[in-house]
């Protein structure tokens, strides 16, 4: 069956890519999946306990709610997406859920940047199905965070 997959950000783009995953899983009739994925490094001598891990995952599963809220004024859950966070790096993640060609994943981009970061170009370059990419808004755009401020000011002066 195929889906559209989010890569869950807080990010103003990472908000817009939500608005624009549920939109588009609506209007084709296909669940939408929430993927905010994990990874830890470790060593063998230092691996992490379960009891850590499943509060990495609890952390990132309330990150998506939050961000479903945000974005949407909704939770994940209100609005009918399935929440996935899984431990790995998000570009193979996102990759390993999209197994259909019709399947969708949709991405925000790095916030001065259009053409995203490593996650962006590492799913881009393995995917086997439309991958689209959501550029952050123009306010986002400015440039760096004092700058950023200073449109604010003028923008609410």
């Amino acid at each position: 069956m195929t889906k559209v997959i989010v890569g869950v950000s807080s990010s103003l783009s990472g908000l817009a890519a939500v608005r624009f995953a549920l939109t588009e899983a609506r209007r084709r009739g296909v669940p939408l999946w929430a993927v905010r994925a994990w990874h830890l490094e470790s060593s063998s001598r230092a691996r992490p306990s379960w009891d850590f891990q499943r509060t990495v995952a609890d952390q990132c599963g309330r990150l998506v709610q939050e961000t479903f809220r945000q974005a949407v004024g909704q939770s994940a859950r209100e609005v009918g997406a399935s929440i996935r966070v899984p431990s790995g790096k998000a570009s193979y993640v996102l990759q390993d859920y999209a197994t259909e060609p019709g399947d969708l994943i949709v991405l925000g981009a790095a916030r001065r940047r259009w053409w995203g970061g490593d996650v962006v170009r590492s799913t881009v370059k393995g995917a086997v199905c439309p991958v689209i990419v959501v550029p952050p808004p123009e306010l986002a755009r400015a440039g760096s965070k004092r700058i950023l401020v200073a449109e604010l000011d003028r923008f609410l002066s």
